[in-house]
């Protein structure tokens, strides 16, 4: 059989290029083969893991009522002005599965409960104490881009919002960062390099390099700080001819997105945010400069980092840069300040708040604006259509949790879960109780899912699939 003609103009994925960079475009219509218009086309599945540090005030962020009947925690619901603002995650309320009761780990140790926490966030399998130690296995979403992400531009990518510590043995009570830093391990249980860098992170999912153009080319466009789009403006103009009314539109916003992005990211730099330098390493944690180790005020603006940082990951879903994400809003014990919300201190600090009710009001404060941002990406994702006539968002299964339960007294059961998202086809809209039940069934479940091959446990505890997660 001969292939058809008009597929054989149409690239499978479609580029812009030149100047020594290539970026990607999202779905446009005009550019569909007339064959495919007919049909409904099948739309990559993609994957997310979004990390919260240090756990929340479980009693506001709880659901009332289970099964469809239920409301939204407190937590995820709406934030006044001075709070950061934000309708809540209402609006998503049936794309979200809600899950509390299950447990992430067994942890033997008293201490260490951050570090045991977010090694076992993604694999449910005990972090090894052991300097240099491995996790013996993969995490849910390493695993999952093994078999979705191997012709994507990326095949998983893994980002931080603020910069780790430094490598070594120590990162919480004696666990090493090898392990306490990361959330995301290979195959063999080896952390996977992640970026904290918004520039970097740009370059790695948006800037792709000619092989006909020289070093030069590309480092000129960084010392005139030129745009990615500037290097492909002319075919920019030369395709929107081509394209239909409905088209044009959706290619202006997202070659806008991405010049806001860089627009930022330089802003962001030259205002000295993402450009700090990691103070001096000292030789006791009992002797560092206040806030260094809790990873404090080195971002400096926290909303402009974690815009920045969503609608990155959102632009490299929709242009399939990757099918495959992690992302760690914070590392363990993070010490961020929101003073600008009203929650003064650090935020590992608030959480221990020993039932002080100032420090409640503050990390519900937190937990609040956190989820609020949350669901701004999810309405970002919902926003982009799909090459199936759905969105990002319908073809994306979103993991939300955090390392510990309640801040203070630092439990691994009952652990807070949100799925966001049709990814893995799962019946949305409910509140779930699997008190019992572990990470590694519901990581199990989602493997499954995804139709990764071979797949009968997950972790240490994941022996069996959760029941129930489709009706």
């Amino acid at each position: 059989m001969k292939p058809s003609r008009t597929r054989s103009r149409i690239p499978r994925r479609l580029f812009l290029g030149g100047a020594g960079v290539v970026i990607g475009l999202p779905f446009l219509e005009t550019l569909t083969p007339k064959k495919a218009l007919g049909q409904e086309s099948a739309a990559k599945k993609r994957f997310m893991a979004y990390f919260s540090p240090n756990g929340f005030d479980m009693a506001d962020w709880r659901p009332t009522g289970t099964g469809t009947e239920f409301t939204l925690g407190p937590m995820m619901g709406p934030a006044p002005v001075e709070e950061g603002g934000g309708a809540g995650l209402e609006a998503f309320k049936n794309q979200l599965l809600i899950i509390s009761g299950l447990q992430n780990t067994k942890q033997e140790t008293t201490s260490g409960d951050h570090a045991g926490g977010i090694g076992s966030f993604l694999t449910n399998r005990t972090v090894p104490q052991a300097a240099g130690g491995t996790m013996g296995g993969p995490s849910i979403d390493y695993l999952i881009s093994t078999h979705i992400g191997q012709d994507a531009r990326r095949p998983y990518f893994a980002m931080g919002g603020e910069p780790p510590f430094w490598q070594g043995d120590g990162c919480d009570s004696g666990y090493p960062c090898a392990v306490g830093n990361h959330i995301t391990f290979d195959m063999d249980g080896r952390n996977v390099p992640r970026t904290e860098s918004p520039g970097e992170a740009f370059d790695l999912l948006f800037e792709g390099l000619d092989p006909t153009v020289s070093q030069a080319e590309v480092t000129r466009r960084y010392k005139t700080q030129s745009s990615v789009l500037d290097a492909v403006l002319q075919q920019s103009e030369e395709l929107k001819t081509k394209l239909s009314y409905q088209d044009k539109p959706r290619l202006d916003e997202y070659l806008t997105s991405i010049r806001e992005v860089e627009r930022r990211i330089q802003n962001l730099q030259a205002s000295g945010g993402a450009g700090c330098m990691i103070p001096e390493r000292v030789e006791s944690f009992n002797t560092e400069p206040e806030g260094y180790y809790y990873g404090a005020s080195i971002l400096g603006n926290h909303l402009e980092s974690i815009e920045i940082s969503h609608e990155l990951l959102a632009l490299a879903l929709q242009c399939d840069s990757t099918r495959v994400i992690s992302f760690m809003w914070g590392n363990m014990t993070s010490a961020r300040n929101y003073d600008f919300i009203g929650a003064t201190g650090g935020h590992h600090d608030i959480s221990h708040h020993g039932g002080a009710a100032d420090k409640v009001a503050s990390l519900k404060k937190i937990g609040r604006w956190e989820y609020n941002r949350f669901a701004e990406f999810l309405a970002r994702l919902q926003a982009m259509p799909d090459v199936d006539g759905r969105t990002v968002l319908d073809n994306t299964l979103i993991f939300q949790s955090s390392d510990i339960s309640d801040g203070d007294s630092h439990n691994h059961d009952d652990m807070p879960v949100v799925l966001a998202g049709g990814g893995a086809g799962f019946t949305m809209g409910r509140h779930l109780d699997y008190t019992g039940n572990w990470f590694g069934e519901l990581f199990l479940s989602i493997a499954q899912a995804y139709g990764v091959p071979n797949v009968a446990t997950f972790g240490e505890y994941g022996m069996a699939p959760l029941t129930g997660l489709t009706v």
